[in-house]
C-alpha cells in the first residue's frame, strides 16, 4: 500500500490536465492510459475471455510501479511481484493453480537479495536458502515433505569445480541415465547452466569425458543461462536468450562454452527459459529424434505453455532427484506433452503418457493427477 495513495494522486493530476493520449473506462475505472509522451500509466489491466481478470500492473511514467499482480484462469491468484521505478524490489511470490503457495523469492533494486523459500503442496517447507547480490549465500537446505531435514545442497560459492571426476560415478545421474538408454542417438542434448545446475558442471563434463570419443560428435549440444546476465523485469517468454549451441568437435571446445554460458549467466530469478532453449535448438538443427534435457528439480519453467511447440520427444534428466523426493511438475509436464520420459540417478519414468486423466498415480512417493491435459501434484 505505500505506493497506492501517491499514484492515485497522480493519476487524478494526470486525467484533470487531460494529458492522456489513450485510454479505457472498465466499470467505472479509468485504465491502461497512455500519456501524450507515450508512456503507459496508472492501473494496465488485461483479461481472459469472459472479462476475468488476468493482470494488473501499476505504471508510472512507463515503468512499473507498485504490486504487480497475475491470475489464473481459476481466479486464483498465479503470482505477486513488487516493482519501484520498473525494478524488483521486494517479494515475488509464486502459487500453484490450487491457490497454494508455491515460493517466494526477495529482490533488492532489481537483483536477488534474502531468503528463497519452496513449498510442498501440504504448506511444509520443501528447501530455502539466502541470496545475496544475485548468487546464493552458503547452502540450500532441503526437507521432506513430513518436515525433517534431508540434505543440504546447491551451494554457488567459491568457484565452480568442472574438474571431471571419471573413476566415480556412483553419483553421478548424468552418467547412469546415459549408460541405462544407449539406444538414444541423433540427440540434441539441452543443458541448464543457470546457478542452481553449478554443482552439477562436474557430473556434465564427467560424461563428456567418458562418451566423447564414441559417439558424442554426432551430437549437438545447447547451453543456456536464462538471458546473458538480463535483467529479470526484461525477461520476455520466449525471448529471454542467452541460449547458446555449439557441435561437439572436441570436449575442451564443449567445456569452453559451458565456461562461457555460466559466466555470461550471473544468477537472477528463479524460473528458467527451458522451453525457448528447445524451441530455439530446433530451428537450427533438422529432425533429431530426441531432446535431451538436463536440468535440476528446483526452478519452474518461465515459459511452460510454450510446450505444445515441441513435437520430438523430450527425456528429461534430473540432476539432485532421489527416492522419496517430489518431483516438479513443471518437468514432468514436458515429459508428458512431448511423449517424452522422466529420469533420475535411480530410474527411468517412461510410462507418462499412459496415465489416465483424472485417476491419481504415484512417482516417487507423491500422488499427482492429470486434469485437463496437465500434470498436477495432487
Amino acid at each position: 500500500m505505500r505506493y497506492f495513495w501517491p499514484l492515485i494522486f497522480y493519476l487524478f493530476t494526470l486525467c484533470a490536465s487531460a494529458q492522456m493520449k489513450s485510454f479505457l473506462i472498465h466499470e467505472g475505472d479509468t485504465i491502461n492510459i497512455i500519456d501524450k509522451d507515450s508512456l503507459k500509466q496508472g492501473v494496465w489491466r488485461t483479461f481472459f475471455s469472459g472479462d476475468k481478470l488476468k493482470t494488473e500492473t501499476v505504471y508510472k511514467n512507463g515503468k512499473r510501479q507498485g504490486l504487480d499482480i497475475s491470475w489464473y484462469s481459476s481466479g486464483c491468484v498465479k503470482q505477486e511481484t513488487f516493482y519501484n521505478n520498473g525494478q524488483l524490489d521486494g517479494p515475488v511470490t509464486y502459487y500453484t493453480r490450487n491457490c497454494k503457495k508455491d515460493y517466494t523469492e526477495n529482490y533488492k533494486n532489481g537483483v536477488k537479495e534474502g531468503l528463497e523459500i519452496q513449498y510442498f503442496s501440504n504448506g511444509r517447507i520443501k528447501s530455502e536458502g539466502n541470496f545475496k547480490k544475485g548468487n546464493l549465500d552458503g547452502v540450500y537446505k532441503v526437507y521432506k515433505s513430513n518436515g525433517e531435514f534431508s540434505f543440504e545442497s546447491r551451494s554457488t560459492t567459491g568457484p565452480i569445480e568442472f574438474d571431471a571426476d571419471v573413476p566415480d560415478t556412483a553419483n553421478n545421474a548424468i552418467f547412469k541415465v546415459m549408460n541405462r538408454n544407449p539406444k538414444w542417438r541423433k540427440n540434441i542434448i539441452v543443458t541448464d547452466l543457470t546457478a542452481s545446475m553449478y554443482p552439477y558442471a562436474k557430473q556434465v563434463n564427467t560424461w563428456l569425458k567418458l562418451f566423447f570419443l564414441k559417439d558424442t560428435a554426432k551430437q549437438y549440444f545447447v547451453f543456456f543461462n536464462d538471458g546473458d546476465g538480463k535483467r529479470d523485469g526484461d525477461k520476455k517468454i520466449g525471448m529471454t536468450g542467452g541460449i547458446h549451441i555449439v557441435r561437439a568437435k572436441s570436449c575442451d571446445d564443449l567445456i569452453n562454452t559451458m565456461k562461457i554460458t555460466i559466466k555470461k549467466g550471473e544468477g537472477g530469478d528463479s524460473p528458467e527459459n527451458v522451453v525457448e532453449a528447445i524451441l530455439v535448438a530446433l530451428k537450427k538443427i533438422r529432425k533429431p529424434d530426441n531432446i535431451i534435457l538436463i536440468a535440476d528439480n528446483w526452478a519452474k519453467a518461465r515459459d511452460i505453455n510454450l510446450i505444445t511447440r515441441v513435437k520430438i520427444p523430450v527425456r528429461v534428466i534430473l540432476c539432485g532427484v532421489y527416492e522419496g523426493m517430489e518431483i516438479n511438475t513443471d518437468y514432468l509436464n514436458i515429459a508428458y506433452k512431448t511423449k517424452g520420459s522422466i529420469h533420475t540417478i535411480e530410474q527411468d519414468i517412461s510410462e507418462l503418457i499412459n496415465q489416465t486423466s483424472n485417476k491419481k498415480f504415484s512417482i516417487n512417493g507423491f500422488e499427482y493427477i492429470i486434469k485437463n491435459g496437465t500434470i498436477r501434484a495432487n
